[in-house]
């Protein structure tokens, strides 16, 4: 086990597995608010969606404490199993 004084966990995306046109849309969406993606998945039909700049970090934001309540959890579990 591994222990460090600033802990933490990272969520990283493979970005050689999204299409090449696609790999920037986290960005886009969180600078410009603006999506084009294809609907229900029908590469010939796509749509322009809009959403306000930021909106991908507000919603991580959001989330970090549950996040970080899960991974207590898990911690936990494992701790005990090790005991």
């Amino acid at each position: 086990m591994r222990t460090t004084s600033n802990p933490g966990a990272r969520i990283w995306i493979d970005r050689s597995q999204i299409e090449p046109k696609a790999r920037n849309v986290l960005n886009q969406i969180n600078k410009d608010g603006r999506l084009r993606h294809p609907v229900f998945g029908n590469r010939k039909r796509w749509v322009n969606q809009r959403s306000q700049a930021g909106w991908w970090s507000r919603r991580v934001q959001a989330g970090v404490p549950r996040m970080r309540a899960e991974v207590e959890r898990v911690l936990g579990d494992v701790r005990r199993d090790l005991q």
